[in-house]
């Protein structure tokens, strides 16, 4: 839910001329990658627009929105334009999450004299039961999107993403929250409610301001 609510509030800013179906499809679908069966590292880190040695822990910001940049002048002509601008901004979204959000998460864990289970899962349990959050509480906000997202048409995304593992991904979406609760039942411990919400707040506007104009 956080790329869909931080490119609500891009597009809310004013990003313009923007076909909202294709745009809220772009922005879940880097990742699709997780419909490609026996997908890898190297894979996601394609899907993602990073180097496969890298991390985006190992990302120098600034010269990655300039890679940005280039990136979407390069390929403006070879993929529609509200897809794209969808897409790119899920990634910027992860290169901040991981940097903010998931770095604080992990100190917290370090920290913690007790977990009451692994790293990975605790994280898991967090952002996942979280995002039912978002979603339960989203109201005519998150059923506008949905409306969006039902009537996008998957495509091939350049050679990264086929139209069927996009499709696949659109409606694993828009049905993964069909229970009204997560999944994981231990309580929230690393991460709250209020990190996402100002993280959302904060680095919409942090992304628009980066891209607005281009």
């Amino acid at each position: 839910m956080v790329h869909l609510y931080v490119a609500k509030n891009i597009y809310d800013l004013g990003l313009k001329d923007i076909d909202l179906p294709q745009f809220y499809l772009g922005t879940i679908s880097p990742d699709a990658i997780h419909m490609r069966d026996n997908s890898d590292r190297n894979d996601k880190n394609k899907v993602h627009l990073i180097p496969v040695e890298k991390k985006w822990s190992d990302i120098d910001e600034n010269k990655y929105y300039e890679f940005i940049f280039e990136y979407v002048k390069m390929n403006q002509y070879n993929v529609n334009m509200n897809f794209l601008w969808g897409y790119i901004i899920h990634i910027l979204t992860d290169m901040h999450w991981t940097k903010k959000i998931y770095n604080d998460f992990k100190d917290k864990y370090k920290n913690d004299s007790s977990p009451i289970q692994d790293e990975r899962m605790a994280y898991y349990n967090d952002t996942d039961k979280l995002d039912q959050i978002l979603f339960n509480e989203g109201g005519n906000c998150v059923k506008n999107i949905w409306k969006y997202l039902n009537n996008s048409k998957s495509i091939n995304f350049l050679d990264i993403l086929s139209e069927n593992e996009i499709n696949l991904w659109k409606e694993r979406t828009l049905h993964w929250y069909d229970s009204g609760e997560s999944k994981h039942k231990n309580p929230i411990r690393y991460i709250t409610k209020i990190d996402i919400q100002n993280f959302i707040n904060e680095y919409s506007k942090i992304i628009f301001e980066k891209i607005n104009g281009l």
